[in-house]
């Protein structure tokens, strides 16, 4: 009786930790935590270089298309999830720097709050590629199967 307990008490322990664990926070970051690398500050305007910039940050996440490539993006975020379970956004950064050639022109942080005050175009843009014209469509009726039944 004595060792039933004994057992009993061990396999007890080993399911609370187990289960204990599972309520365990974890803390995931995805892209470049810019804050932690470098001190701001050492990105001045008209003297920082695309190299330097290169150097102290990596490569951006994104850069623009709009202006040839004169606008880097660097986005970073923080998740915080239950092992099993699905993770919230707790944190998100995004630093835009944007050079005049090669130095620095501009650099603009947007926080987490800042991000939902951007206004973004809600135009539809018409995709004609996707409707049929009238010849593919007389075609197709002709023979609606060309390859016969499987």
């Amino acid at each position: 009786m004595n060792k039933l307990k004994i057992i009993f008490k061990v396999i007890f322990t080993i399911l609370f930790f187990q289960l204990n664990s599972c309520g365990l926070k974890v803390v995931e970051n995805h892209g470049q935590i810019y804050e932690k690398n470098i001190d701001f500050n050492e990105l001045q305007i008209g003297k920082t270089t695309k190299n330097e910039v290169v150097e102290m940050l990596g490569s951006p996440s994104t850069t623009s298309n709009f202006d040839k490539e004169q606008s880097w993006i660097y986005i970073s975020s923080e998740f915080k999830k239950y092992v099993f379970l699905d993770g919230k956004n707790t944190d998100q950064k995004i630093l835009i720097l944007s050079f005049n050639d090669k130095t620095l022109n501009n650099k603009e942080v947007l926080l987490k709050n800042d991000i939902n005050n951007i206004e973004y175009e809600e135009t539809i843009t018409d995709s004609r590629g996707k409707k049929i014209n009238w010849i593919k469509e007389f075609f197709t009726n002709l023979n609606p199967d060309p390859y016969g039944k499987k």
